[in-house]
């Protein structure tokens, strides 16, 4: 979840366009100031067709947290799905993480409890991505991550 000011965001999305929306118009829950942004930009956008908010699930070996190397098979439900016409009118698919920059990042945290946290979320993270990319792949959709540098530029 993101920062906004001083406090946590979090909430229902309500849509303007909910014939756009496949999924339940009424769970259209943002976990960040960030997707409550994108969420709007999809919604009004009238380039975008259709769009989703974690409802593709998509299977990933997730590491365990004590390092022997083993894992689980653990859902990843990226941030969204978006399906856009473009100005030729054809219609690309995109699955895209919103994630902080930080946290694509390898961490500089000084405390070692923090550091080893930090280091196993982005190992996790790495892992859910390269699962994306390969669903993604399977299926002519593209995967990005998204980052407060793509946003706010």
């Amino acid at each position: 979840m993101a920062k906004s000011g001083k406090e946590w965001v979090q909430g229902i999305y309500t849509l303007k366009n909910p014939d756009k929306y496949l999924g339940d118009p009424d769970k259209v829950i943002f976990r960040s100031s960030w997707e409550q942004e994108a969420f709007k930009i999809l919604d009004l956008n009238p380039k975008v067709v259709a769009w989703a908010s974690e409802e593709i699930a998509i299977p990933y070996p997730k590491p365990l947290p004590d390092g022997t190397g083993d894992y689980t098979i653990a859902q990843y439900y990226p941030d969204l799905f978006v399906a856009k016409e473009e100005t030729n009118g054809d219609v690309t698919r995109e699955i895209i993480e919103i994630k902080p920059y930080k946290q694509t990042q390898a961490s500089r945290a000084r405390k070692p409890q923090q550091r080893l946290q930090e280091e196993y979320e982005l190992i996790v993270n790495r892992h859910k991505w390269a699962a994306a990319e390969k669903w993604c792949k399977q299926y002519g959709i593209t995967f990005r991550i998204m980052t407060e540098k793509d946003m706010f530029i």
